[in-house]
């Protein structure tokens, strides 16, 4: 009769073993670039929510005060730490109002006493037309948000305090930051964010400047961004 040999208790002990040990490494090393992908795709997200608003900030601001014909007096209306509204003469008509987008105002979505901190999530960044139909979301998930103006003579203000220093704005510094949707496991944010008021190469002889924002000390991904808008059409009117 012929011999059939078989395994080992031993070598079968040794051969889960062995498979046990290649099972971990490759769970870790899954793992790993799982946790890795997830926050990239955290920092994705947070660098396309920051480009959109941007884009739509840059845009709008840019355009603030136009008045091709020098009879609507359009100029900025609003302008404080948390609150920007201004007007565009969009259709030329020499009014303002007499258009779809003449009036554009900007605001974050869950800030309650306006001081530029979000009050709770969702907090968008939000923009309105004309004084109706709410404010829409132009980027997500806003934590904070800081307008800061420059004036014609230099001076920057994050309030100015009447018409005529409103009239006189030139620029906007504008700082935004955005945190991720979802917490980021085993991750902890203890960064401070220094907005533009606290930068004091940007906006040198500020008064009253506000604290910098954090350390939230917490497990959400940031992201700030510190930008300077031109308001090219303040303080010029163009040739009908």
């Amino acid at each position: 009769m012929e011999k059939k040999n078989g395994f080992t208790l031993i070598e079968v002990m040794i051969a889960m073993a062995i498979f046990g040990i290649v099972m971990t490494g490759i769970y870790q090393t899954y793992y790993f670039q799982q946790k890795s992908y997830l926050k990239q795709e955290q920092v994705v997200e947070l660098q396309q929510s920051l480009r959109a608003g941007l884009y739509f900030l840059s845009i709008d601001i840019k355009m603030a005060g136009y008045d091709p014909d020098g009879e609507a007096d359009a100029t900025i209306t609003t302008a404080n730490i948390a609150r920007l509204d201004f007007q565009v003469d969009e259709n030329a008509s020499g009014a303002i109002g007499d258009g779809p987008k003449e009036t554009v105002q900007y605001a974050l979505t869950n800030d309650n006493d306006t001081d530029g901190i979000a009050d709770g999530f969702p907090c968008n960044l939000g923009r309105q037309y004309n004084g109706a139909g709410g404010f829409q979301p132009v980027c997500d998930n806003v934590e904070a948000l800081e307008f800061c103006y420059v004036l014609d003579n230099g001076t920057a203000t994050l309030a100015p305090p009447d018409a005529d220093r409103m009239s006189r704005i030139r620029s906007v510094f504008i700082s935004m930051l955005v945190r991720s949707a979802n917490p980021v496991k085993d991750y902890t944010n203890n960064t401070v964010y220094t907005q533009a008021s606290n930068d004091n190469n940007l906006t040198p002889g500020l008064t009253d400047r506000p604290p910098a924002w954090g350390p939230f000390n917490d497990s959400f991904k940031r992201r700030l961004t510190v930008t300077k808008i031109n308001c090219r059409n303040m303080g010029t009117v163009s040739a009908p």
